[in-house]
């Protein structure tokens, strides 16, 4: 059932894109769809989902409603507030050294740290720089839609877990 929604809202958000993004996108989908156990994951894959055509789409995401989904996923879910501020500082300083991530990158990663686990979110994010490393050798964009990635991480990373 979540499978279907999930599918269904990624069609609907990639009509008017290329071809390659709604690949990436559907495929995403079905494998959050796979992973989905819980109201956080649920959750979780959903905004992934949206903010993701988005990034790639315009490679920025609407502030209000990323930071609001972020907020409602920390207050309606257990967290670990130290994980994400040690992640949170040592990502925005690799950010504003490399001035290669984003504020919403950067929140990403840190809320991920924070209702997941800080080793997760490291594992998320090693995937996700795996997969940015392979996009750029394929196309040589000028700048990559991380939260795509970081989204493609969380989908295998839930998907070997069972769904966390």
């Amino acid at each position: 059932m979540s499978m279907c929604a999930l599918l269904l809202i990624a069609i609907y958000l990639v009509r008017q894109q290329q071809l390659e993004v709604r690949y990436f996108h559907c495929l995403l989908a079905g494998l959050f769809g796979l992973s989905i156990q819980t109201w956080l994951t649920f959750w979780l894959s959903l905004g992934l989902l949206i903010f993701s055509v988005a990034d790639w789409h315009e490679r920025t995401v609407p502030f209000f409603s990323f930071t609001g989904w972020c907020l409602t996923l920390l207050v309606c879910f257990p967290h670990d507030l130290f994980g994400m501020m040690l992640l949170a500082v040592m990502i925005g300083g690799l950010a504003v050294v490399s001035q290669g991530l984003g504020s919403a990158d950067v929140m990403l990663i840190a809320l991920l740290a924070c209702v997941l686990r800080l080793e997760a979110a490291l594992i998320v994010t090693l995937i996700a720089c795996g997969t940015a490393c392979l996009h750029w050798i394929a196309a040589r964009p000028p700048s990559l839609p991380m939260i795509s990635h970081l989204a493609a991480g969380y989908a295998c990373f839930a998907l070997v877990n069972g769904g966390l």
